[in-house]
């Protein structure tokens, strides 16, 4: 079976100064929430220009469910969901108006019964009857989502859904986002890395119109990075003789050789470790060690790197 979006060798050149994509190519498989990273200018929102049919690449090919968008828009268009940077209503229309309008476009079926359900979804049926110029932007983003969703789409297509929300209505999003997850295809571009973090089950990073990586974020951190991250928990503050045995941990697993780092203190009985070590068996003689030393441990967690510092280290 085809992957639900394929991209192969896109460039985009819009003068002769600027190319904005230098032949990416990325295949997103059914089902798969997939974060598309990059800052301002790397190339996410003309990516998806491309996908959506708003603009026509230099070369290469983009599919959507094996049909090319360029030479089958309307086939390859029509299962698939777009929010596509701020959405923009008629004012004087009501949520009901502009769901039952664009509905009749798209041939939704029993679409009274859907436009409830939508409505419902996005948590907007308090305002149904309400002009949309009245609402603040996480509402209209909300309706924006919804008349995404409004068809029943495979894919959503989601660009900077965030973009100058509030944190409540950045948690609104997400919140819309994690209840569709695994049910549709989402590609989701933002320059968020914290939120895509949240939700992604897969990344992919670019910048310059050049995909620097894609996988998951833990495979990414252990494809780049080899210091790991244990905040530990204990009964009784630990005294400076134990923090400095702690600092001075070094030990060997099926060959695999881990030393712990650094150690700090991160509040009354909490410390994190700082320590060299790719596998879990390394995580596992660390926690034994602990234990077998009479370190009073009442929590043991690894801690992933974050989403934001894999990033910085590729775009250096």
């Amino acid at each position: 079976m085809d992957p639900m979006i394929k991209i192969e060798n896109l460039t985009k050149r819009y003068t002769f100064k600027i190319l904005a994509l230098k032949g990416i190519s990325l295949d997103i498989e059914r089902g798969d929430c997939v974060g598309f990273l990059g800052p301002n200018g790397a190339g996410k929102s003309t990516t998806i220009k491309i996908l959506t049919g708003l603009i026509r690449p230099t070369s290469g090919t983009a599919y959507i469910d094996g049909n090319d968008v360029t030479k089958n828009k309307k086939v390859a268009l029509r299962s698939v969901g777009c929010l596509v940077e701020t959405p923009d209503f008629y004012p004087y229309l009501t949520p009901i108006d502009t769901l039952t309008y664009l509905g009749k476009i798209r041939g939704v079926d029993d679409l009274d019964g859907r436009i409830e359900e939508i409505l419902k979804m996005v948590k907007l049926s308090e305002w149904a009857d309400t002009r949309v110029g009245s609402f603040s932007k996480g509402m209209k983003q909300r309706l924006g989502f919804g008349q995404a969703m409004l068809h029943d789409p495979d894919l959503i297509i989601l660009d900077e859904p965030s973009s100058g929300l509030d944190p409540k209505g950045m948690a609104e999003i997400r919140d819309l986002i994690n209840d569709i997850r695994h049910k549709k295809t989402i590609f989701l571009s933002s320059h968020l890395l914290p939120e895509v973090q949240q939700i992604a089950d897969r990344v992919a990073l670019i910048n310059k119109g050049e995909i620097l990586a894609y996988d998951t974020v833990d495979a990414l951190s252990k494809k780049f990075f080899t210091v790991k991250e244990v905040e530990i928990e204990t009964l009784t503050p630990l005294t400076e003789e134990q923090i400095k045995m702690i600092g001075g941990y070094e030990e060997c697993a099926k060959d695999v050789k881990s030393t712990v780092q650094d150690v700090k203190k991160t509040g009354e009985r909490r410390y994190s470790i700082a320590f060299v070590g790719e596998t879990e068996e390394c995580r596992n003689e660390l926690l034994k060690w602990l234990v077998s030393q009479g370190i009073p441990l009442t929590a043991f967690n690894p801690k992933g790197l974050a989403l934001e510092s894999i990033y910085m280290e590729m775009i250096k």
